[in-house]
């Protein structure tokens, strides 16, 4: 892994909240959230609640605050997937536990033909490689607490990109090569 040069660097950190743990399952993402990185510093966070074929879960409603209500009248991913795609162009994109979301991302990306995300990091695999950080469990909070970084609404998008955003600026440069 090469050293992360934050020096004119622009990067997004992305969350996304579904209704599941797999696309191929026919489970929908219900949020996108994002967050700027910019030179160094977090410039702009926002998100975007989807509203899917299918009714949210009970499970997901309760773990994640997004109700079917919440998302009766917001547009569906096939509106917002090819505006964010166009959004985070060629942007390396920053997530906590990639695989997860990119997944998701991936797939509805191929559904609408459009252009998948490859370009990505972690701060899930880059806490393996942070020495301090050894030995304790990967998750967010756990990773925030330590940090002393808070994350007032867990499983939201916008506040977990947030969270990550500042966990990848207090780890980037402690990542063992």
């Amino acid at each position: 892994m090469e050293q992360i040069s934050m020096l004119d660097e622009k990067f997004i950190v992305v969350d996304i909240e579904t209704t599941g743990l797999d696309p191929f399952d026919g489970c929908e993402i219900i949020e996108i959230g994002a967050t700027e990185i910019l030179n160094g510093e977090i410039v702009r966070n926002h998100n975007r609640l989807i509203k899917p074929e299918k009714e949210i879960p009970e499970f997901i409603t309760g773990l994640t605050n997004i109700s079917n209500e919440m998302v009766e009248n917001e547009p569906t991913i096939n509106e917002v997937l090819p505006k964010f795609r166009k959004y985070i162009g060629d942007t390396t994109l920053i997530a906590h536990n990639a695989k997860f979301d990119i997944k998701f991302l991936n797939y509805y990306l191929r559904k609408l033909g459009l252009k998948e995300i490859t370009n990505y990091m972690c701060t899930l695999e880059m806490l393996k490689r942070v020495s301090s950080y050894k030995g304790k469990n990967k998750k967010l909070a756990t990773a925030c607490e330590y940090y002393g970084i808070e994350n007032k609404n867990a499983h939201r998008a916008s506040s977990d990109t947030f969270a990550t955003a500042q966990l990848f600026l207090k780890i980037r440069d402690r990542v063992d090569l």
